[in-house]
């Protein structure tokens, strides 16, 4: 009898664990998936308008069928994403947002022409295997919540606290942009990822309700389902708008790795403290989770390298150094207050260009009198009527000739 028991949980245990990893396995695919149509048809939005920019008789880009394919890819990648958030955690989903920037580097290659660099492959390269680590170490046991899960979630002391912590955050945010016109790249994305993080909460409740009333457990009934629409749909909406300043005032090279980052912490901590997404997990995984994200932001960063509209001009030789190196120093000032920043002006030691020794010829003493000429300039500089400064009879200190 003992035996028939242990054999039936062994099953059973057997069964939920392949069954979170099927859903593990689901969730990864509708994110990547997701994430690809969404950077295909940007590509595909912005071919379609640089197309109409060539053309004689520009038309206006709602009647392009193609920027059409485009919106339609979008929706379904954002989609897939949102069902994503039904079947793995947060913490797993938002890192995976990587696919997005590595499939648009070469796929403005191929649709823009645009010129894949070495620091590129390599921002690639770290980014896929920030993405396995993550994959591989992230947690196995996703359990997908009801509404009654929900509403005792939403009472919990510590998601109380954070709601709070956040609400502050948000005052001290909104206080250094709009009172003390602060206008940095770091203020505008710390907006959007905080409000950010209420949309992945939102967005995975809902996902997961939706998901159990489609296997015949019906959750239409508990008010937490609509309030969590309706909270998903404004901060989604708040959060673009804070996107788009940012996108609107700073470059591109700044504003989507810096996003990407935000993002991606602000989804973990919401996953962490709402949906206790790091229980279970021992000290090795999560460290080991962590390293794939820290991964993943700097493939991030060597992707978006060098991608500005400056850079394509130096490709092209329009561009010089001087001018990247002020375009540098500028993405710097756009992160981080002047405060921040200690800076250094060096001087050049070294002439640039040939340099042509004297002649023993040319070559005058180190002290010799000055020439007639120059002196009766100095004394009459010194002696002008009009000059405000008043010199002194010259004092002679030691021997006189």
């Amino acid at each position: 009898m003992d035996t028939t028991e242990y054999t039936q949980t062994t099953a059973a245990t057997a069964h939920s664990s392949l069954t979170h990893l099927q859903n593990l396995l689901a969730g990864c695919l509708l994110a990547i998936g997701g994430n690809l149509l969404i950077s295909v048809s940007l590509n595909l939005q912005k071919y379609a308008h640089v197309r109409n920019e060539l053309r004689v008789d520009a038309i206006h880009y709602t009647k392009d069928p193609l920027w059409w394919v485009g919106v339609v890819l979008m929706g379904l990648g954002e989609i897939g994403n949102f069902s994503a958030y039904g079947f793995a955690p947060a913490s797993l989903v938002a890192p995976l947002g990587t696919t997005t920037v590595i499939a648009n580097l070469f796929l403005a290659a191929i649709f823009l022409k645009e010129k894949i660099r070495a620091e590129n492959l390599f921002g690639s390269a770290m980014a896929v295997i920030g993405a396995f680590l993550i994959v591989t170490f992230s947690s196995k046991t996703e359990t997908v919540r009801d509404g009654e899960q929900l509403n005792s979630a939403v009472t919990q002391v510590s998601f109380i606290v954070y709601i709070c912590m956040e609400l502050v955050f948000l005052v001290v945010l909104f206080l250094i942009l709009y009172w003390l016109e602060i206008r940095k790249v770091v203020v505008y994305l710390l907006i959007a990822s905080v409000i950010a993080s209420f949309t992945v909460i939102c967005a995975k409740g809902l996902s997961g309700m939706i998901q159990l009333s489609f296997a015949g457990n019906s959750q239409f009934g508990h008010p937490i389902m609509y309030a969590m629409a309706i909270i998903m749909i404004l901060t989604a909406v708040i959060q673009v708008k804070f996107l788009n300043e940012a996108m609107k005032s700073f470059e591109s090279t700044v504003v989507v790795p810096t996003n990407f980052v935000f993002f991606t912490i602000s989804a973990i901590v919401a996953g962490i403290v709402f949906y206790k997404e790091f229980w279970g997990l021992n000290g090795l995984e999560i460290c080991m989770f962590l390293v794939g994200c820290l991964m993943s932001f700097v493939g991030v960063y060597f992707i978006t390298m060098n991608r500005s509209p400056e850079s394509e001009s130096e490709s092209a030789g329009v561009i010089s150094d001087t001018a990247s190196v002020d375009s540098k120093q500028q993405v710097t000032a756009n992160i981080f207050p002047a405060w921040l920043l200690a800076t250094v002006n060096v001087g050049e030691v070294q002439p640039k260009g040939d340099i042509q020794h004297l002649s023993d010829n040319d070559r005058a003493p180190f002290l010799s009198p000055l020439p007639e000429e120059s002196s009766t300039s100095l004394d009459t500089l010194s002696s002008h009527e009009d000059s405000p400064v008043h010199s002194k009879p010259p004092t002679s200190y030691g021997a006189t000739g």
